[in-house]
């Protein structure tokens, strides 16, 4: 809850402090006294707009500091821990905002300085103004929805919806990505297949390249080679006279000194060695003399192969190990492909399946709708009908949110799908009799709205979760006697948080647990608002204040003072039991 609201140069405020408690605080003053500047100043704490005409004359900072304690809040605990903001284990947790004539202004959070869109996500969980102008959204077909299943207490099949919606979600993303890999596949499958089947068809084989290097060598240089092997071929072995003869000549007449000299032994040893290589070298090149018969088809064979390795190499940018890598992936890729295809089928199918949940949570939360829709209009009727608004009719239409492209099929028709389910909530209203129903913003007044309001809310509970209210002009156009249920209701919403209302009439006023009375004078040269709070006799003086000519134009003084007290007396005040 709010236990103190500060303001400082703000329009015709110097300064202001307002205490505040639990249950109802009314807050009154004469026309024109500046009443709404406290509306004004909770609006900044709630992200509200700031404009520097709103700073007061003179001055060239203005600012509003609220000081909430939300020990007893767990929900806003969580909230601000949620989003980085730090509150002590007092629970106090301080807004401030600063407007400046020149420059932007500054919002600061337990004294550090944050942002207006935190402020605005926090104080807008804190506090909640319920003005003429905010009255706009009970049109919105939202603002029907959620009050219908507030009332309802469809708590257990929203968070089914939701759980469902989810799902299929979950389910159609899964879906839309793998069709996208799988669409992006399926138009490089011809690729991948023409290039598999081309490395296929070649049978590239490791170290291939190497041996066709080496034959090719040889056979674009038969002749030649034959020449010199030949030539090599005589003269080791052939030749008059040849090596072979010359060094066995040469071993005949070492042979017999072998045992003479060991330097001549040794010399023998080396003959014979060169000897046999001698003799090995000749084999080697008979061999090859005789096997060098190059048939010239076989050469352009060994030639056209050569030739496509080298033109996949360069089609590929890889050499024969990296093709043969490359077929391979190819072939893995292809394989995934194939069983994307099946992916596919079974995402499908999960779709399916997810889609048919949504349905059937969808058609529970409708069903759910339609069958207390009715109840609920009449208990809101009911509850409305004695703010001064005897012939109000209430009606929730209830219409399937139609999207030709829509997720799910309801009862035959496509429909668009959320988590709050697949309708259209509207509500219709008709204030006077004889007017047919329409939208609750062409057919109610300001204050109308505003009690609708008021109404709803109390059937709904549906502003728990924001522990301040604030009501401005809720009596507008209502007259004392009239009056006396808005009153009533206030004080029961009072009873499960803190209310502050604006009013300006004593059946009203006298409901308050505490009254705050803002007044305009002079100081000087200028005007100053002030605020303070009214107890004991100057709450008696207050009330009588504005029951001014409710009593009868003729109404004395003393009977005016009667009548407050007679009031004040008689007030049925319930205690708040917490927020």
């Amino acid at each position: 809850m709010l236990r103190e609201l500060r303001i400082a140069h703000l329009a015709l405020v110097d300064e202001a402090t307002l205490p505040l408690e639990r249950g109802l605080t009314m807050l009154t003053g004469e026309t024109g006294a500046g009443k709404s500047l406290v509306a004004g100043a909770l609006s900044l704490l709630a992200g509200g707009k700031a404009e520097p005409k709103l700073i007061r004359e003179g001055e060239e900072l203005a600012w509003v500091e609220g000081v909430f304690d939300l020990s007893e809040n767990e929900a806003a605990l969580g909230a601000c821990g949620g989003l980085g903001v730090r509150v002590g284990g007092d629970g106090i947790l301080v807004l401030r905002r600063e407007l400046r004539r020149e420059g932007r202004g500054r919002v600061l959070i337990n004294g550090l300085v944050s942002s207006q869109a935190l402020l605005e996500d926090i104080g807008g969980r804190l506090v909640a103004i319920q003005s003429q102008d905010q009255q706009r959204q009970l049109s919105r077909p939202a603002f029907a929805r959620e009050f219908l299943d507030a009332a309802l207490g469809l708590e257990s099949e929203l968070a089914a919806m939701r759980e469902a919606v989810a799902e299929h979600q979950a389910a159609a993303a899964a879906l839309a990505e793998r069709q996208r890999e799988s669409d992006l596949a399926r138009r490089q499958q011809e690729m991948w297949e023409f290039q598999h089947r081309e490395l296929v068809a070649m049978r590239l084989r490791e170290g291939e390249t190497d041996k066709l290097d080496e034959d090719l060598a040889v056979g674009r240089n038969a002749r030649g080679l034959l020449e010199a092997a030949s030539r090599a071929l005589q003269d080791l072995s052939e030749g008059q006279p040849a090596a072979g003869e010359l060094l066995g000549s040469a071993e005949k007449v070492l042979a017999p000194l072998e045992h003479t000299s060991a330097r001549l032994g040794a010399a023998l040893r080396l003959v014979r060695d060169a000897e046999a290589a001698v003799g090995e070298a000749a084999a080697d090149l008979r061999r090859f003399v005789d096997g060098l018969e190059v048939d010239p088809a076989r050469l352009d064979e060994w030639e056209e192969r050569r030739a496509q390795y080298q033109a996949l190499g360069r089609k590929y940018q890889r050499d024969v190990p990296g093709l043969i890598a490359l077929r391979d992936e190819l072939a893995q890729q292809l394989a995934r492909q194939r069983n994307a295809d099946q992916d596919v089928r079974g995402l499908e199918e999960a779709l399916r399946a997810a889609a048919t949940r949504a349905a059937e949570a969808a058609l529970a939360l409708r069903k759910a709708r339609r069958d207390g829709a009715t109840a609920v209009a009449r208990r809101a009727c009911e509850l409305v009908r004695p703010l001064a608004l005897p012939d109000l009719e209430m009606r929730f239409e209830i219409e399937p949110d139609l999207y030709a492209s829509g997720p799910v099929e309801l009862d035959g028709q496509r429909c668009r799908v959320t988590g709050h389910g697949a309708d259209q909530v509207r509500l219709r209203v008709r204030t006077n009799r004889g007017e047919a129903p329409g939208e609750i913003g062409a057919i109610a007044s300001g204050g109308e709205r505003s009690r609708i309001w008021l109404g709803l809310s109390v059937l709904a509970d549906r502003q728990a979760e924001r522990p301040l209210l604030l009501f401005d002009e809720i009596d507008a156009g209502l007259g004392m006697d009239n009056a006396r249920p808005v009153a009533s209701l206030l004080a029961q919403l009072a009873e499960s948080r803190q209310v502050v209302c604006i009013t300006h009439l004593a059946t009203v006023a006298v409901q308050g647990v505490r009254h705050w009375v803002v007044r305009k004078a002079a100081r000087g040269r200028r005007t100053v608002l002030a605020v303070a709070e009214v107890t004991g006799e100057e709450r008696v003086q207050e009330v009588a204040r504005l029951l001014g000519g409710s009593v009868g134009s003729a109404g004395s003084p003393a009977a005016q003072d009667a009548y407050a007290r007679e009031l004040l007396g008689g007030r049925a005040t319930t205690p708040a039991t917490g927020i």
